[in-house]
């Protein structure tokens, strides 16, 4: 659920976003041709690339260079649903060329996407907050100063000694081999819509290449994956069943329980018993 949403917009472009939510799942975030920064208020977020799962907690914000990503507030059932408010910044290559006077080429450099919010980030956090809740006084001067600043700020927290590189590095898409995203991804809630977005294909193209490199569906191959894994969490750990079925990737208990039971005959509560007996 969106609880209120505002963003502001140059040169037709949008900027500066501040959103709150509560219970709203996994959204979609694909950026283009533009980079991103997010400061987290409130909560926390999950951050999934193709090849990453990143927890992003209050007072810590993420660097997201152009690509497809998804967003999720973390929770296992709407009674552990907590309030997530987030404030972020866009980046797009026409600006920061007139900001920096630099054409963003191809990078192959890294970026950072967890940062901890330092003093720096912490006073232009706050700062952009005011500018926010006065939209009266954040004329067009004033926004891009806060564009460029942050830039500046990020790059000091970088790892990088080249500015430019860091820059081109912010509007270059990484590059993903297909198998490294189905194996990382493949034990998650995603769906196989979701699967083929992180993969940069349609599903069409996605079913077809699956089948080709795993000799399988990608429905049958995601199942076994999840209950082969549900099966190595109810011999090693004491997780109560439905903490499986979450870490697992299962859309809910009864789903874990119908599918586990197709497969070994029995419950995972009962398949639990029976190892430890």
């Amino acid at each position: 659920m969106i609880l209120d949403y505002s963003y502001i917009e140059l040169e037709g472009k949008k900027v500066f976003e501040k959103i709150i939510i509560k219970n709203e799942g996994r959204f979609e975030k694909i950026l283009s041709d533009e980079a991103c920064y997010m400061f987290i208020l409130q909560g926390k977020l999950e951050v999934r690339t193709p090849i990453a799962s990143i927890l992003i907690s209050r007072n810590e914000g993420f660097l997201s260079k152009c690509g497809e990503y998804f967003l999720e507030d973390i929770h296992q059932d709407d009674a552990s649903a907590e309030i997530v408010e987030a404030v972020a910044v866009y980046f797009h290559p026409s600006i920061i060329a007139k900001l920096f006077s630099i054409n963003p080429v191809k990078s192959n450099q890294k970026i950072i996407l967890k940062i901890q919010i330092d003093e720096g980030l912490e006073q232009y956090k706050d700062s952009l907050i005011y500018y926010l809740n006065n939209i009266q006084v954040f004329n067009e001067d004033i926004q891009l100063l806060k564009i460029k600043e942050l830039i500046l700020l990020l790059f000091q927290s970088s790892e990088s000694d080249d500015f430019d590189n860091f820059i081109s590095a912010l509007f270059s898409p990484q590059q993903y081999n297909f198998m490294q995203i189905i194996e990382h991804n493949c034990i998650s809630s995603l769906t196989l819509n979701e699967l083929a977005t992180l993969c940069n294909v349609s599903l069409a193209t996605f079913n077809r290449k699956f089948k080709e490199l795993y000799q399988d569906n990608p429905s049958h191959y995601i199942k076994m994956k999840k209950l082969e894994k549900s099966v190595t969490l109810l011999k090693s750990s004491e997780l109560q069943i439905n903490e499986i079925a979450f870490n697992c990737g299962f859309e809910s208990v009864r789903s874990f329980n119908r599918l586990f039971k197709l497969q070994f005959k029995q419950t995972p509560s009962n398949y639990r018993l029976s190892q430890n007996g």
